[in-house]
């Protein structure tokens, strides 16, 4: 086992990993030809992407080996984690050895990519065609984004019931039942919102950067090529963080605020009703009696007015309010509610205090993030008057000059000159070879190497030269049209909706649920006599055997 946790490592983690931000936690193969695999441990920094806390090189991924990794991790920082966000894939190693070492975190929860894989990968057991498999997928997908706990339980309570007493479903769930139903908790949306986390490609993605740029998409065979190519990531990844610390960075998560902010110009005004003035307020959807509830934080986790992800026309960042709609509970971003508050009543947020700033903590983090292997400290130590002295400086403009004109363009003045120097310097050698005959056979050697450069030379065509007056075409001139192509790859065929398994829509949303209390009549598209035949319209076919 090789534990690799460097000090700008160490601050980081005992920055980030603090309570209730979320930690992660999984193991990658193929960076070795030892079967090694590499096991992570990843925090989520203050603008929103990835930060490689650990790094561990073991021949197996147990709880005994991810256990002593762990252990290493809590020496190296001097503490237990507590309060964590632990996600992590669908197995209990991570959270049992996390809980040996650093204790229960505060919340346990499970990615959403590796459920829905998992759950696509077991619809073989529902013994029907695509589209009932489609729509027992869409099914539980939609129970995954309910947000409401009370509406969760009932809804999947229904869909139990009803998936047991189908032949064609019963497989499939009690496999649902035992394997996910039962833990609820750790995949349903309802029992995360808040949280702003629900899945953790932070770390699929770090693995995916180290694998396909750094190893060039290959299988390392060395172990120390796998252990240089980790060393040049993290030596890139401190860097990326200097700029962004310094410079400032246009992430992924700020376009997602920007773009935010724009649809909620596209949102009705009149929808805002304030509840308590500058703590909460209510957002009506169009065509319908439900809404969202936006409020106002009592405090903010950071020192700052506003920290990287903020909005700069509403001047609020991710943590002055929350809403309970899914964007705002599941990820870390400024909902278009939120906004819509903003731009229309404006409230008050200067009473929202933050912790107090602990200077050591910061400095230590900033310090250790200098700590590169680069020398780049001789370049910050050196003053800038300094540096500026040693650029040279011209009197005049430059004059910029064309690569053919560098070239070609030499006056005849400018080619008498050479033939001279080149005159000189043959006189200057037939001196040497009369003073000093022994060096006449290494000197024949050398002169034939450029008697064939010379000849080489000659050989070639003359390059034409530079025209003395430039042709002037004039402004409104049309560029020549370029010869036109057609695309002859073939255009995908497009599939049934029913039979794709895809996120279900709003209507499909709705329509599965509504069915699964027996309010809308479902017959099934195979057996359709006179026993399941109920008279419904197109638009209310679910394709499930039995109605609910």
């Amino acid at each position: 086992m090789l534990v690799i946790m460097s000090p700008a490592q160490v601050a980081g983690l005992r920055l980030f990993g603090r309570r209730g931000k979320e930690v992660a936690l999984d193991s990658t193969h193929g960076t070795n030809a030892y079967d090694f695999q590499l096991t992570t441990l990843l925090v989520i920094d203050e603008h929103g992407e990835g930060f490689p806390a650990a790094f561990c090189y073991s021949n197996r991924v147990d709880e005994t080996a991810i256990t002593i990794f762990l252990e290493k991790c809590r020496e190296a920082l001097g503490q237990r984690i507590l309060g964590a966000v632990l996600m992590t894939d669908d197995t209990e190693v991570y959270y049992n050895a996390w809980c040996n070492v650093m204790g229960p975190p505060a919340h346990r929860l499970l990615c959403t990519w590796h459920v829905d894989r998992a759950w696509r990968r077991n619809l073989a057991k529902v013994r029907g065609d695509k589209a009932l498999q489609a729509t027992v997928y869409k099914t539980i997908r939609a129970l995954m984004e309910l947000t409401d706990a009370t509406v969760f339980d009932k809804k999947l309570g229904s869909f139990l019931a009803t998936a047991k007493n189908d032949g064609k479903t019963a497989d499939f769930a009690k496999y649902f039942e035992n394997e996910y139903a039962t833990r609820a908790d750790l995949w349903a949306f309802s029992r995360r919102l808040g949280l702003r986390v629900h899945h953790n490609m932070h770390l699929e993605a770090l693995h995916r950067v180290l694998k396909h740029v750094h190893m060039h998409g290959r299988k390392v065979k060395r172990l120390d090529k796998s252990l240089f190519a980790l060393t040049t990531l993290m030596r890139r990844k401190m860097y990326d963080r200097i700029i962004k610390i310094y410079k400032g960075k246009w992430t992924k998560h700020l376009s997602g605020i920007r773009t935010r902010h724009k649809r909620s110009t596209c949102m009705d005004v009149g929808l805002v009703k304030c509840i308590n003035p500058n703590k909460m307020y209510s957002v009506g959807i169009t065509g319908s009696s439900a809404g969202y509830l936006v409020e106002a934080r009592d405090q903010l986790p950071h020192c700052e007015r506003l920290c990287p992800l903020h909005c700069s026309e509403c001047n609020v960042c991710i943590h002055y309010f929350s809403c309970n709609c899914l964007d705002s509970g599941l990820r870390n971003t400024i909902c278009k509610h939120v906004h819509l508050v903003m731009r229309t009543s404006a409230p008050d947020i200067s009473t929202i205090v933050g912790p107090e700033e602990n200077i050591a903590e910061v400095g230590e983090v900033v310090a250790a993030q200098v700590t590169l292997d680069y020398d780049i400290d001789s370049y910050a130590e050196t003053p800038v008057h300094d540096i500026e002295e040693t650029v040279p400086c011209t009197a005049g403009p430059m004059q910029v000059l064309s690569g053919s004109t560098a070239i070609i363009g030499m006056s005849s003045k400018q080619q008498q000159t050479s033939l001279s120097l080149a005159q000189e310097h043959c006189n200057s050698i037939m001196a040497e070879l009369y003073l000093h005959p022994e060096i006449a056979p290494t000197m024949c050697n050398e002169l034939q190497g450029l008697r064939a450069l010379c000849s080489a030379s000659n050989a070639q065509p003359q390059m034409p030269t530079v025209a003395t007056e430039i042709e002037r075409e004039p402004a409104n001139k049309l560029a020549v049209r370029q010869r036109q192509f057609m695309s002859t790859k073939q255009k995908p065929k497009k599939r049934k909706p029913e039979l794709t398994l895809c996120k279900p829509s709003t209507v499909e949303k709705k329509l599965l649920l509504d069915a699964l209390d027996g309010t809308i009549e479902v017959i099934s598209r195979n057996n359709r006599d006179t026993d399941h035949d109920y008279d419904v319209c197109t638009s209310q076919i679910v394709d499930f055997e039995h109605s609910y």
